[in-house]
């Protein structure tokens, strides 16, 4: 344990920057919303942090033992994902990406959890929190599924060597070229749909769950460990698709430079977690601001729910034209 002490160090600087980004955001956001007279908390991870201090608090009819460990658990359930993403720290096993598929079935592990830790309260509010969440994870598995199916579907189609679906494979950026114009379109539009989907507060805040103060019976280190957990798998949805558009060609001829692989691995690691950064501040937030104002200018039922629906096949078809048409010029040589 010991040994690997300066990898447990990175994975909790990795965590530290996941909060940060949050308390820029919620706090852009709340100062925005004062000036319309709203009044919110200007510093809202520190409530959350405040609230671990106090007493646990469940309703009548809850499950105590699901209520209190499954957020645990469902915390935790994250880590396997972030450990398969480069640079979430320097450890061999860690830092060679992991199976996208296993990915998924982690954050859907994780979901889970977290569905049942909400449900297990026992109320009518619980379970339409239960409900929302649910619907939330469909939202937002379903894109990232055909994202990661399609463009592992463009590199096994391009003869790309190893696996397709490992996610450093994505390191080859081949699928972001400009020559390959309807992969690079489909890409960027699998990029808007699941940003657009990271669930968040419709009050116009940031990703941590119950934030508009549901469930106000439910209190205390549980309630507290679901707002991480909430905030912490938004910023690996961030991090997972930033990861298929960064520019890793650049930086592995930058560390060309370096006589000294721990320097190279140093500036990725601040350059990638820097992007991943800026772009949940900044690029999440402009992707919900579009996406909302979509809807308003779509005048039709279920605009939002058809939106979605036709982004993402328009996506999937794009890119799985590309690798046919690239394995029909390979087939023709």
């Amino acid at each position: 344990m010991l040994g690997y002490f300066s990898s447990w160090v990175l994975m909790l600087v990795t965590l530290a920057v996941a909060l940060f980004a949050e308390a820029i955001h919620t706090f852009l956001s709340s100062k925005s919303l004062s000036r319309r007279g709203t009044v919110v908390s200007f510093i809202p991870l520190r409530d959350i942090f405040r609230s671990i201090t106090v007493p646990v608090s469940l309703p009548e009819n809850a499950a105590v033992r699901l209520s209190i460990y499954l957020p645990c658990l469902a915390l935790a359930g994250l880590i396997p994902i972030a450990a398969s993403i480069p640079f979430f720290s320097f450890v061999p096993v860690m830092d060679n990406g992991g199976d996208l598929m296993q990915i998924l079935q982690f954050a859907l592990l994780s979901e889970t959890l977290a569905i049942l830790s909400v449900l297990s309260l026992g109320t009518p509010a619980a379970e339409a929190t239960a409900k929302r969440m649910m619907n939330e994870l469909i939202g937002l598995i379903v894109p990232m599924m055909a994202a990661f199916v399609s463009i592992g579907f463009y590199y096994s189609a391009s003869g790309v060597q190893g696996d397709p679906f490992s996610l450093n494979t994505f390191t080859k950026a081949q699928h972001m070229s400009a020559s390959v114009p309807f992969s690079l379109t489909g890409t960027l539009m699998f990029i808007f749909v699941i940003f657009s989907r990271i669930p968040h507060s419709n009050a116009g805040f940031g990703c941590s769950l119950l934030e508009n103060g549901e469930l106000p019976d439910f209190n205390g280190a549980p309630r507290s460990t679901l707002q991480l957990w909430s905030i912490f798998r938004a910023f690996l949805v961030v991090a997972l698709v930033t990861h298929i558009f960064f520019p890793w060609v650049f930086f592995k001829g930058l560390n060309a430079g370096f006589s000294i692989s721990w320097w190279a691995q140093s500036v990725n690691f601040a350059a990638f977690w820097s992007t991943v950064l800026l772009i949940r501040v900044f690029g999440v937030t402009l992707c919900w601001k579009v996406h909302e104002l979509l809807e308003r200018s779509i005048k039709i039922k279920s605009c939002g729910t058809w939106l979605y629906i036709i982004l993402t096949v328009t996506a999937t078809l794009l890119v799985v034209y590309e690798g046919i048409k690239i394995s029909m010029e390979t087939a023709a040589f």
